[in-house]
């Protein structure tokens, strides 16, 4: 319903008298008339301080629908009457509704706009009882076998007993809302990724089957992995109803992961961290001697982490943390006159920064354009136009990663993890010379079993499997940089024959923006037809729109696609709005 842009028709405040009105609807419709605590995921959510707002849009097949906020972020969507729950209300409140658990590839296929067919559904059992109670157009969850949160809802397109008597075929859930669509980016500002609740299907993987006639028994830390046969991918599941001691065992997992992730990291560890990263990196391309006022904000500042403050950290001031850094001899500082110390030397040897594995590329280059310029996939939440295969670690791969600073819970792309392999086994010296495969060491052979010799490439593939399967939403590339000068968006007029007049607008692909779904915004939002054009000596398509259009293109530069201000030119050609005579 959302995979294609609508068109907002409104957006109004709710008075407190309507808060109450549309909380008790939820609590009736959900069974929770008796869940009155303030304190309650879903009592938050109308909160006495919470902005509630009605939004009423048009689809994209001009359809009228009706949609909550809760602090500008969608928690519920009214279709024929029926409220259906969105992801973020899902991820607060996980029992809402039911799940119907599914596998990990499908997702990407939902996302295009696809339902999801019975064979994709993943089930525990085969009787009749394996699919629950449930009535036709029921609203369900979707989730996946390697994660518990929800990644899309919708309306069950058959009762649980002709699922059962569809003999494997046919549309299981219809889906209404899925990550990733434009409902899940309505508001850039508070755009989430799914987050880790624990896998519901743990699927062994070959490395987990020690060979026939072993004897060596599992480390102890790694939890037991039941014997399923690969069968269980292709079987169709409910995750209604799962055995006592199964249920027991994820849900021991699935809180056990939660304490770790619920562990906010060390300020001092991630600070430090920043500043490694930026000897890493940048240490030979600085320019000594330098002003520690302008080395920490020019340097080390961007690398560190948002929300992570210096006054929350056992530093407490600048000067303390550098004079710590002094006295582990990361670098040598020089005070000229009273108050004032200069960067004269940074030890590029030391043990902590030869160790150091950087994890973070592209804040420098933007510090580099400027301030303005902080155009990077990870600050502009709008730009997240393709679906991205993520691997989280977990506790079984969190030793291996600990030692590049890489928490649990944190994900990484599969050219990250490589990444990370070779430069383990580089610097643990685990290649053999003689036939170029790795020799495994303790914390390795607890990942990949005990096999002596592996390559590589088989290696890297074994930590992917035995990591946590998820998904992130990824922008693309951010604006490019030339001449050392951050992009300009340039905006203009011209009259094209018959006295009319187009607006002209250029350089959108140096700021990752995809020029054809721009130009469906445009053609929605300003009612106007547009063409692509190429023009002679300059890169990238200069999009044409019909009309004075300035304004509102600034506006949808600005906000939707979180363009800086100072990035954009032209809004002088704007067209003048007609003054109202006075009655």
């Amino acid at each position: 319903m959302f995979i294609k842009p609508y068109k907002i028709k409104s957006n109004i405040l709710v008075t407190g008298s309507e808060k109450k009105r549309l909380r008790q609807r939820v609590m009736t419709q959900f069974n929770r008339v008796d869940d009155e605590s303030t304190t309650s995921p879903l009592a938050e959510l109308f909160g006495n301080r919470t902005k509630v707002c009605t939004v009423k849009l048009m689809t994209y097949h001009d359809e009228p629908v009706t949609v909550y906020t809760s602090d500008k972020r969608p928690i519920f969507f009214e279709v024929h009457g029926k409220l259906l729950p969105t992801v973020y209300t899902l991820w607060s409140c996980p029992d809402l509704v039911p799940a119907f658990t599914t596998q990990p590839a499908v997702l990407p296929k939902l996302a295009n706009g696809a339902d999801l067919m019975i064979p994709g559904i993943v089930k525990q059992g085969t009787s009749r009882a394996s699919w629950g109670r449930h009535q036709k157009d029921d609203i369900v969850a979707v989730n996946l076998t390697s994660n518990r949160a929800a990644v899309g809802v919708g309306l069950l397109a058959h009762s649980s007993d002709d699922l059962y008597m569809c003999g494997g075929h046919g549309v299981c859930v219809k889906m209404m809302h899925v990550f990733g669509d434009k409902l899940w980016g309505m508001e850039p500002s508070v755009c989430q990724q799914v987050p880790l609740q624990g896998s519901v299907v743990n699927v062994p993987t070959e490395s987990d089957f020690p060979p026939l006639g072993s004897e060596k028994a599992k480390p102890a830390s790694e939890p037991p992995i039941k014997q399923v046969t690969k069968a269980l991918e292709n079987s169709v599941i409910s995750s209604d109803k799962k055995p006592e001691s199964e249920g027991e065992e994820s849900s021991n997992d699935a809180s056990e992961d939660q304490a770790e992730e619920e562990k906010p990291p060390n300020p001092d560890d991630l600070i430090k961290s920043a500043f490694l990263n930026v000897l890493k990196l940048h240490g030979k391309k600085i320019q000594l001697p330098m002003l520690a006022s302008t080395f920490y904000p020019q340097y080390v500042q961007p690398e560190i982490p948002e929300g992570v403050e210096m006054k929350k950290s056992s530093y407490k001031k600048v000067g303390t943390f550098f004079k710590r850094m002094v006295e582990e001899g990361l670098l040598e500082m020089k005070e000229e006159k009273k108050g004032i110390e200069k960067v004269t030397a940074l030890n590029l040897e030391h043990p902590a920064v030869l160790s150091f594995y950087p994890y973070k590329i592209t804040k420098a280059t933007d510090q580099d354009s400027g301030a303005g310029a902080a155009t990077s996939g990870a600050t502009n939440p709008l730009l997240l136009t393709k679906m991205t295969a993520m691997y989280a670690v977990n506790k079984r791969t969190s030793k291996l990663f600990g030692c590049f600073n890489v928490a649990v819970g944190q994900s990484l792309d599969p050219t990250q993890v490589r990444n990370y392999m070779r430069d383990y086994v580089g610097r643990n010296k685990l290649i053999h010379p003689g036939t170029k495969l790795v020799t495994l060491d303790d914390t390795l052979k607890e990942i990949c079993g005990n096999d002596d010799l592996v390559s590589l490439p088989d290696l890297s593939e074994t930590v992917l499997n035995s990591m946590t399967s998820t998904f992130e939403m990824r922008s693309q590339k951010g604006p490019v940089m030339k001449g050392g000068k951050r992009a300009i968006i340039h905006l203009t007029t011209a009259t094209r024959s018959g006295n009319k007049k187009v607006t002209l607008i250029s350089n959108l692909a140096d700021y990752g923006i995809n020029v054809s779904e721009f130009a469906k915004a445009v053609k929605l939002g300003a009612a106007a037809s547009t063409t692509m054009t190429e023009v002679p000596g300059s890169k990238g398509e200069q999009l044409l729109v019909q009309g004075n259009h300035i304004k509102f293109v600034f506006e949808l530069l600005t906000t939707t696609y979180q363009v800086p201000k100072a990035c954009i030119t032209g809004l002088e050609f704007a067209k003048e709005q007609k003054k109202k005579k006075k009655k």
